[in-house]
């Protein structure tokens, strides 16, 4: 006669089986390489328990059950739904997370270029000035405009004014360092923040930006394609300064080298 031990232990087995899915999934998650890991070993732990528990079952298929042995089975059995609540409970805080970083990202990104937007532009400047201020680092502030865009969007229509403005935004991220923010504020205006860079290079960087935008030409369909120019505008933050006075400078510049003809970067006074 089949004792009703293994039964439960099998019942046991089948109900943490239930916190695979929920584990694995939670595993795919994460995207720190130490804590994915940790929940992989974690799932492994698992496997091993219900492997053991499984070999304990056939072993005991014909010892009576008493009170020790229910006693296991009462612990293996609230052990096991445990795990799974906890894997459940695991997978859907994950998920959680992961809805709230998607719409952290949405509420500080631009729609059409994915560069920061003009939120973020302030969060980021706010902290950078700080961090300048506290550790005497320089900082600096580019502000770029497309040259003539109006023009293009009445001469090709919005639709390709957007596709000129995107191919910018993806020139201009390709030159950046991964220290620097760029951000879309408004119509055709980007500004880059560049911290703890020296001013010469950063101005030099600038000067590349613009050749590397003057030098793209940007496919509008029909095998025809189309080219854009910018202007920029450069500021260091001067000791003491602020964010909106560092942004003032060189939103400055940036008029400046656009009354100077176009094409060409601004530095600031």
């Amino acid at each position: 006669m089949i004792s009703v031990s293994p039964v439960l232990d099998l019942l046991a087995v089948g109900i943490a089986l239930l916190a695979v899915a929920p584990l694995r999934d939670v595993s795919r998650l994460a995207r720190n390489p130490v804590a994915k890991r940790g929940w992989q070993a974690l799932m492994a732990a698992m496997a091993l328990c219900m492997l053991l528990l499984t070999v304990k079952a056939v072993r005991d298929l014909h010892k009576p059950l008493d009170a020790d042995a229910a006693m296991q089975l009462i612990v293996h059995l609230v052990g096991a739904s445990i795990m799974t609540t906890f894997a459940q409970l695991a997978r859907r805080t994950a998920l959680d997370v992961v809805r709230l970083a998607r719409f952290e990202a949405q509420a500080f990104t631009d729609g059409l270029t994915g560069l920061g937007n003009r939120r973020l532009f302030a969060e980021r400047l706010t902290e950078e000035v700080a961090r300048a201020r506290e550790t005497g680092a320089p900082l600096s502030l580019i502000v770029l405009d497309i040259d003539h865009f109006k023009q293009v969007n009445d001469t090709y229509g919005h639709a390709v004014g957007d596709v000129v403005l995107k191919h910018i935004a993806d020139t201009v991220m390709a030159g950046m360092r991964n220290a620097d923010t760029v951000c879309r504020i408004g119509g055709e205006e980007i500004v880059i923040i560049m911290p703890r860079i020296d001013p010469a290079q950063a101005a030099e960087l600038a000067d590349a930006l613009r050749a590397a935008v003057g030098a793209m030409a940007v496919p509008i369909g029909d095998g025809r394609a189309i080219t854009a120019t910018i202007s920029l505008g450069f500021a260091t933050r001067q000791p003491e300064e602020g964010g909106e006075s560092l942004f003032r400078r060189a939103d400055a510049a940036l008029y400046t080298a656009k009354r100077d003809g176009r094409d060409r970067v601004g530095l600031a006074a």
